[in-house]
């Protein structure tokens, strides 16, 4: 291979981007999770990409909006695989008593999350999981128990206070605007006084309450570390995304509200850390840094410009330089500040130009933001300029959405000057989705239902000869490597 030819396979890359919510897979219990994670990493592996860009997967407020969490260290247990296989605690005759009591949380055809309804379905499930590692583990001290104990030391910094947050949130019957909530616990240090007061009265139900919270969050630690592990075999760099403003009702917010500024952030009042924003991002980056390998903070300048009076922020980022896809040696963590080097591609920014080139995407645009209603699918659909311009300047026959025309539009996609471009899942798989409430989509088809296509074969191929073409896929080790894991 030329020295050309090898600098133009380190410098274009492609990748995958799908808010994992929205994936389904057979049995799933309504909600994507860290299974389909790992399917979506095996199809990513199988057609040549390098990377997967997931949106963030902290546990979130009321609205779901993943931009507004709950905490800003915590997963969300809506992502845990709560079935017996992959949660040793959860007997199958706790698995099926539990489902049996949620009748419509498996109905394969629904096209919305039913994001409340699949969330308490999860935490029922592993509170089953914990009363029997309770009574097998915790009070005979095991060496499971002893994994436990390791993780909630690790992550003490943070893990008691979310604890407190969410059992107080049971108070109130699953309310999280604190500000709303008794005088009794309204405030943090109330808050500390009231648990502790009654926890010297029925000290075991306080540390079971707890240790519940602790051990959910330890679960799906460990499923995401599993996920990252499986990214490593194939070689695939995940990749996610952060925000400096966050939800008013996060936990970090409760604790120390003095600390933060409020504003109106998209029409949603959000908070931004005044303190030490820096310190909290760094500790926010350094949590998540064993489950992914790159983040991208989408507000950082906006967020920064009012804080750097001192030049903090310039030295904060000589410790975590711009990633630019090349290994750094400064710092482990790689971040790229408000983007990626070449951004995502956004389908309404893909209209081919009068000169029949594609239009570069805008310095900010963010291809998530409206996926739930302007797939390349739903464009061609309903867009009867955008089908006339795709015959006359593209040369894609839109008789019909098939491979054929989907494999046209995304060596179109490929075809961009920008040295990382990357696809939703939505257009790889050639699907139109619903318009509807951003947050609660699902996707009608998944990673394994493609890959089983009878089609697939060739779909695969030609995709990857079109990455081949544009000098973005990269090269493996063994014909059979792409496949090992389909």
């Amino acid at each position: 291979m030329s020295e050309v030819s090898t600098r133009l396979l380190s410098e274009r890359s492609a990748g995958l981007e799908v808010p994992v919510f929205a994936i389904p897979r057979e049995g799933d219990l309504g909600c994507g999770d860290t299974q389909v994670v790992h399917e979506l990493i095996d199809l990513a592996h199988a057609l040549g990409l390098q990377s997967l860009t997931i949106l963030p997967i902290q546990e979130t407020v009321k609205g779901n909006d993943p931009f507004s969490p709950l905490s800003l260290f915590a997963l969300d247990p809506i992502h845990i695989d709560a079935s017996p296989e992959k949660v040793a605690d959860i007997s199958k005759e706790s698995y099926e008593a539990v489902l049996a009591s949620f009748p419509m949380a498996q109905e394969s055809s629904q096209r919305s999350l039913r994001y409340n309804r699949v969330k308490k379905l999860k935490l029922d499930l592993l509170w089953r999981g914990f009363e029997a590692f309770w009574e097998t583990h915790y009070l005979k001290g095991t060496e499971r128990a002893r994994d436990y104990h390791r993780f909630c030391t690790r992550e003490g910094a943070w893990l008691p206070d979310y604890s407190l947050y969410r059992m107080l949130m049971d108070f109130e019957q699953g309310r999280e605007s604190w500000e709303d909530w008794s005088e009794d616990y309204g405030r943090y240090a109330d808050a500390k006084q009231f648990v502790a007061t009654i926890a010297a009265k029925k000290p075991e139900a306080v540390e079971r309450q707890l240790a519940f919270y602790a051990y959910v969050q330890w679960i799906a630690d460990t499923q995401w570390q599993a996920v990252k592990a499986h990214a490593e075999r194939c070689e695939i760099t995940l990749i996610t995304d952060l925000r400096c403003a966050i939800s008013p009702h996060c936990v970090e917010f409760f604790r120390a509200p003095d600390s933060y500024r409020t504003e109106q952030v998209e029409g949603q009042r959000k908070a931004v850390c005044e303190e030490n924003l820096l310190g909290q991002l760094e500790a926010r980056l350094r949590r998540l840094a064993p489950l992914f390998d790159q983040f991208r903070v989408l507000d950082f300048q906006d967020t920064t410009t009012k804080l750097d009076g001192d030049g903090a922020v310039q030295a904060f980022l000589k410790r975590f330089p711009q990633s630019t896809g090349e290994e750094l040696t400064e710092n482990p963590i790689k971040v790229a500040w408000e983007s990626l080097p070449s951004l995502s591609m956004q389908t309404t920014e893909l209209w081919p130009a009068p000169n029949g080139k594609l239009i570069p995407p805008m310095a900010t645009g963010q291809s998530f933001t409206q996926f739930g209603s302007e797939s390349l699918k739903r464009l061609w659909t309903h867009d009867k300029v955008f089908r006339r311009r795709l015959v006359n300047q593209w040369s894609v026959d839109p008789k019909e959405f098939g491979q054929e025309t989907s494999l046209s539009l995304l060596r179109k996609l490929f075809q961009h000057p920008g040295r990382h471009v990357q696809i939703s899942f939505l257009d790889l798989a050639g699907l139109e989705n619903d318009p509807g409430t951003l947050w609660l989509a699902r996707f009608e088809k998944g990673p394994r239902e493609l890959m089983e296509d009878p089609h697939w074969d060739r779909f695969r191929t030609s995709f990857r000869k079109i990455l081949e073409q544009t000098s973005r896929i990269r090269p493996v080790s063994s014909p059979e490597k792409a496949l090992e894991s389909v």
